[in-house]
Formats: structure tokens, C-alpha cells, sequence
């Protein structure tokens, strides 16, 4: 069947039995590695609420959906879908997938398009999106429509290590009254390949986030590490209590920080997703960021998979 015989649109309710089955398809190392792909039942669960969607609907109507569901459509049955929401400088792409039986048929780079028109419509000049580094088949696609490499994420994940003192620095815990004063120093001071994709804000620091924002999930936390006075350091996390599992995303950090110092900044985040029962860390750090390698060693936590994170404008 040729691509303009497909029918291109937002989800329905209608749709969720295909969708999901397409959804599923689209999970690959990163969704295992990670466990996110255990994610997905809470996560339909949720999403069928017939409440969910009267707020979509009301948020659709204001112009303000937290993302946006595309899906190709085959006599009623879902055979692609790609979804997108919006970061502050750039519409974020996620959950592309196409049903293995129509592979080869355009539909990803239909729906690929539809996510850039959305960027264009919220006035973002970026599209990004992260893909699995060694997926070749994904990144040549993205490649072929005007995606480049941006930068390179290394996911450490590994059981929660045992309890271990920090071995220097001062680390505290950023309170909420001071998360728009340390994201305005972050604005400045962001080392991360995403910097051109979002201001950070207090409701998220790093595009990464967008993967834990999860219903159910504990407002994240942030810790700041100080020298003299000044911050060096910042680390954010989050917590997911359906895999039990704390994600952190160091989002900077002095260039000449040693291990122990990055160990420091780590350990308070380690303790907090401890203390709500977390049985596995993940910790996503930018690849060959100089000593955050070795300091995950010392946890115990193996690389288990990278990504790259690939960017185009939005226009054409």
C-alpha cells in the first residue's frame, strides 16, 4: 500500500488496542536496559482513563497538550505512531514505532513530518530527539531527514549500591524556593549537549527528564555542590515507583572535578531514592565526560547503553 493511502492523524480513544501493540514494537535495548518498558502497563492504565482524556481534550483546546500522539492508521488499525511534546527552545520527538509489517512504507517519515509541523506551529526552532547509538537502521533515517548528531549520553544502571559516606565537598539539597535563582545560574553554566534545546526551569532541568515524568512519580529533587562558596556542581533526581528504580542527571560540573568530588554529588540523590525503597540506579551522563566513568565504577554500575541525542530545525 502506498504511503498516501494511509490515513495520518492524532490518536482516538478508539485506536488504544492497535496503538499499544505499535508502541510496544518500538521499545528496543534502551527501553531494557533502563526498564522502562515495565513502564508500560501503568502507563496505559492511566492513559485509557476516560478522565485523562477529558483533560487532553480541554488542554487541546487551550493550545497546551503536555504531547501530542501521531499516528498512521491502516483500515482502522494503528501501524505507526510518533509523538512529540514541547520543550522550551525545541519540540522534543519520542515513541517512534512502526508495526514490523509495514516497515518500508514512509510512515515513520510521515509522522517524523507531522512532529516538525508541530515544532513550527509552537514556535520552536529545534526538533530533537534521542536514538539508540548503535541503532543504525533509526539514525540513518534520521540522518536522511536533516537530523545531525548532537551529543552522546551514557546510561550507567546497576543495583542501588550500599550505603557509602561522601568523601568530600559540600553537598546540599536545593530548596523549591531556590530552584528558579539556581536555574538561572544554570542558563550560564549548562556543560550539556542539550543547552540549545531548553532554559531550564523549575519544573525540569534536562530534556531526560521528560522520560521519568511519569503519573505517580515524586516531584524530583536537586543537589548542589558547593567550593568556596560557589556552585560547581548540580545533579537532578527523579524516582519511579512502579520499577522502583531513581534516575540521575548530572546537568553540571566543574571540567576538572575529581571523583570523589562527583561521588559527593551523587551519594545525597543515591540516599533520597533509597529511602523510598528503590532497588536500581540509573545515571545518565554525557559520553567521555572525564571522570564520571571511573566514579560510576566505584558504584558498582556498568554502562549499559548509549544514546544519541540528534537535533534539525524545525523548518525545513
Amino acid at each position: 500500500m502506498p504511503e498516501n493511502s494511509f490515513e495520518y492523524r492524532e490518536l482516538r480513544w478508539a485506536d488504544f488496542s492497535s496503538y499499544r501493540s505499535v508502541f510496544v514494537q518500538g521499545m528496543g535495548a534502551f527501553e531494557r536496559a533502563t526498564g522502562l518498558d515495565q513502564t508500560t502497563d501503568s502507563f496505559f492504565k492511566f492513559f485509557r482513563r476516560r478522565s485523562v482524556w477529558t483533560l487532553l481534550a480541554l488542554m487541546n483546546a487551550l493550545d497546551r497538550p503536555p504531547l501530542r500522539i501521531y499516528v498512521g492508521v491502516d483500515r482502522g488499525q494503528v501501524v505507526g505512531t510518533a509523538a512529540t511534546s514541547m520543550l522550551p527552545n525545541a519540540g522534543y520527538v519520542f515513541g517512534v514505532a512502526t508495526d514490523a509489517a509495514f516497515r518500508g512504507r514512509g510512515i515513520a517519515s510521515h509522522l517524523l513530518g507531522m512532529t516538525h509541523l508541530a515544532a513550527q506551529r509552537k514556535r520552536r526552532p529545534l526538533v530533537a530527539l534521542d536514538v539508540e547509538s548503535d541503532n543504525e537502521t533509526a539514525v540513518r533515517l534520521y540522518r536522511k531527514l536533516g537530523y545531525e548528531d548532537k551529543g552522546r549520553s551514557d546510561w550507567y544502571v546497576g543495583p542501588l549500591p550500599p550505603t557509602i559516606t561522601s568523601p568530600i565537598g559540600s553537598v546540599t539539597e536545593v530548596p523549591r524556593s531556590e530552584i528558579k535563582e539556581v536555574a538561572s545560574w544554570l542558563n550560564l553554566n549548562q556543560l550539556l549537549a542539550d543547552r540549545d534545546l531548553m532554559t531550564p526551569f523549575g519544573r525540569m532541568f534536562t530534556h531526560h527528564e521528560t522520560l521519568t515524568q511519569v503519573p505517580g512519580a515524586p516531584p524530583p529533587k536537586t543537589w548542589k555542590l558547593s567550593s568556596s562558596g560557589k556552585t560547581v556542581g548540580l545533579l537532578r533526581g527523579t524516582y519511579l515507583p512502579t520499577i522502583r528504580t531513581g534516575f540521575l542527571f548530572p546537568i553540571t560540573w566543574e571540567p576538572a572535578a575529581s571523583v570523589d568530588s562527583l561521588l559527593s554529588l551523587a551519594i545525597p540523590a543515591i540516599e533520597w531514592v533509597r529511602s523510598l525503597e528503590a532497588t536500581r540506579i540509573v545515571v545518565v551522563v554525557p559520553t567521555s565526560s572525564g571522570p564520571w566513568g571511573p566514579a560510576m565504577a566505584s558504584l558498582g554500575l556498568p554502562l549499559a547503553v548509549s544514546t544519541t541525542l540528534m537535533v534539525r530545525p524545525s523548518k525545513p
